[in-house]
């Protein structure tokens, strides 16, 4: 793993993340760089009751992401397969498949074995708005499980996270990008 820079692109659902993943990894170059949604590593529902699932934040299987990115790097590997309506698992691969890279940018929580955090801010309306808009793009409902992502995002604010940079989910994706190319100097 000692050849490998990993970014961690966190933020609250909504803020962003994604976009500025993609926007990232095509400014490094996607011969350097690629991105992995950290979402498809998502801990599987276990049958709590609902209630109890919606009042606790998402849990990552950091353990398998590591696994999966610790092979040498222009290898192919992929992500688990998940399935995002029922929040469940359905095998370890047969997700996203992609070439490893140098540089490996992931949005989602704090990665634990992260290189840089980079924290990307953007306040609940505007959220709200681009989870409705993604939804109704990609015929999902994520926004069902708002309060879920909410209680997540509250991890965020902890104090125990030291983040290498933190941006705004106003300005462009693009701009995020080379704030963070700069930070790097990449």
């Amino acid at each position: 793993m000692k050849d490998k820079v990993i970014i961690s692109i966190c933020g609250a659902a909504g803020a962003g993340k994604s976009t500025l993943a993609k926007k990232l990894a095509e400014a490094i170059g996607y011969d350097m760089a690629c991105r992995i949604p950290v979402d498809y590593f998502l801990k599987s529902y276990n049958g709590e009751p609902y209630e109890e699932f919606m009042n606790t934040p998402f849990k990552f299987d950091w353990t398998f992401l590591k696994k999966v990115i610790s092979v040498p790097i222009n290898s192919r590997c992929e992500t688990p397969d998940f399935d995002f309506n029922k929040l469940i698992r359905i095998s370890r691969t047969g997700g996203i498949q992609l070439t490893l890279r140098r540089y490996i940018i992931l949005d989602s929580l704090p990665c634990p074995f992260a290189d840089h955090l980079i924290r990307l801010d953007a306040p609940e309306d505007l959220r709200k708005s681009r989870i409705k808009d993604r939804d109704k793009k990609d015929k999902t409902n994520s926004f069902r499980n708002w309060q879920k992502m909410e209680v997540t995002a509250k991890e965020l604010e902890l104090g125990k996270y030291k983040y290498d940079l933190v941006l705004s989910g106003f300005d462009e994706p693009e701009a995020n990008a080379l704030k963070i190319t700069e930070y790097l100097n990449i």
